[in-house]
């Protein structure tokens, strides 16, 4: 899509180039212009673009967020400790590196000055707060689509905590008024071009299927090595139900009532005040009451002082490991290597289907990289359908995890058939070509293997 940009030479596309399906470039186009721009002025390629883009503008967030945290606990040293918490979270950068960070990246750090902003608006009710009000809101909006959801939601629930009045209600509705009408470049010609269809494809897509308690209940214990962070978690929330900090309570609960999929994300901000407060607030009132000494010897204790360290630096580990995965969970140097012989090679026309054994769509690096490494059409990738398939989205994916699970070339051709999908190679990568599959394509006689390095095989299917 950045490459998009170049080709218009900014002009918004009707649609993106990527996996050649005409797919409505209706995706909040922020991140790709900045993306585009930078490029073009420091002289980077687009893959070191991506590569560095989100973790900077994710690094830059921690800022915002001690920022936001003073504010609303009113104090400088609950928000710092809270930023440590937030900085050493893996909920509070995987997401933003990881795929499209691109985009979720500047949603997050621009849903964090919003929520500021506005909440400077409520208390203040000065022109300037209400003009960045304006300004991050809309930025929000134009940089990810589910950040912007999330946004207007905790812009509600700011109001009713800080805002109940007329004052504030006339800025909400100016705030909201504005928001439209510095977007509308973007909104307008997308409608111009496509309706309304593609917003309301995208929204049939971001429910995760779990109940929301469920949901819920994964964050708060999550997939720590120890139950420390788990055990903290749920302090954390029954000390803000105790104390009466209904602000924050509501806010773990209120991302999985407006869009669930990215939730957990959204849910981390107050989830690491609650930490903050825990041992600023819960563990020395709770050791005051059990030692019977007063609340202000208890935070000069060297022992629970050196408990908060102790318990920062296995954050530390634990989000070092959790980089490890993400490292794990991209593409290997032989897979590029066939992705460029493809492009190379290969007529730019074909159809192509990759075959990796990833039975989750979403995760499936090779499936998702392949259309814009190869510039060409994959029938296995999930990617861009948000946009156009709306209720059918979950059907194909369940029909390419069906793909996945195949080990045979009969299983294959039936899938192509059954599903009109058809294609002209099939691209066995994951271990899959010296595997069962691998060894049922080379005895077919009616595929020609084209291509074999690495443990990545193609095979040509003969006419």
């Amino acid at each position: 899509m950045i490459q998009d940009l170049r080709e218009s030479r900014g002009i918004l596309p009707e649609f993106t180039s990527y996996n050649r399906l005409n797919i409505p470039f209706a995706y909040p186009p922020f991140g790709f212009y900045f993306a585009r721009f930078s490029s073009d002025i420091f002289g980077a390629s687009d893959i070191d673009t991506l590569r560095w883009l989100p973790p900077l503008v994710n690094t830059a967030s921690i800022l915002v967020f001690y920022l936001l945290t003073s504010e609303i606990l009113s104090s400088k040293q609950l928000g710092a400790l809270a930023a440590g918490f937030y900085a050493l979270m893996p909920g509070a950068y995987g997401w933003f590196v990881m795929g499209g960070g691109l985009t979720r990246s500047f949603g997050s750090i621009f849903l964090l000055l919003a929520v500021l902003s506005v909440l400077r608006a409520f208390k203040s009710g000065t022109a300037w707060n209400t003009a960045l009000s304006i300004l991050y809101c809309s930025l929000t909006v134009l940089s990810h689509p589910e950040a912007g959801l999330h946004t207007a939601a905790i812009c509600v629930l700011l109001w009713f905590f800080y805002g109940r009045n007329a004052g504030s209600f006339g800025r909400a509705i100016l705030i909201g008024v504005g928001v439209l009408l510095a977007t509308s470049p973007w909104w307008l010609t997308v409608v111009s071009y496509h309706g309304l269809l593609p917003f309301f494809s995208a929204l049939h897509t971001g429910y995760n299927g779990k109940p929301v308690w469920i949901a819920l209940g994964d964050l708060l214990i999550g997939a720590d090595v120890t139950p420390v962070l788990a055990i903290l978690r749920i302090i954390g929330l029954i000390w803000s139900l105790w104390t009466r900090q209904y602000l924050l309570s509501l806010w773990v609960l209120l991302p999985y009532l407006v869009e669930p999929r990215s939730a957990p994300s959204v849910a981390n901000y107050p989830l690491a005040m609650m930490l903050a407060l825990v041992f600023a607030q819960a563990i020395p009132r709770s050791i005051s009451i059990l030692g019977r000494k007063p609340a202000a010897e208890i935070h000069k204790d060297k022992k629970v002082n050196n408990i908060l360290l102790g318990i920062l630096i296995y954050m530390f580990i634990e989000s070092n490991l959790y980089g490890f995965r993400l490292v794990g969970n991209s593409l290997t140097p032989g897979e590029r290597d066939a992705m460029s012989w493809i492009e190379l090679n290969t007529p730019a026309d074909a159809f192509f289907l990759p075959l990796t054994g990833v039975l989750s769509p979403e995760t499936d690096p090779f499936a998702e990289w392949f259309p814009a490494l190869t510039q060409r059409h994959s029938q296995s990738t999930i990617q861009g359908y948000e946009w156009t398939l709306a209720d059918g989205f979950f059907r194909r994916y369940s029909l390419l995890s069906e793909l996945q699970r195949c080990d045979s070339v009969d299983c294959v051709e039936r899938w192509s058939r059954e599903n009109d999908l058809p294609y002209d190679y099939a691209v066995l990568a994951a271990n899959r070509a010296k595997g069962k599959l691998g060894r049922s394509f080379q005895m077919n006689p009616g595929y020609a293997r084209v291509y074999y390095a690495q443990d990545i095989a193609v095979y040509e299917k003969k006419p």
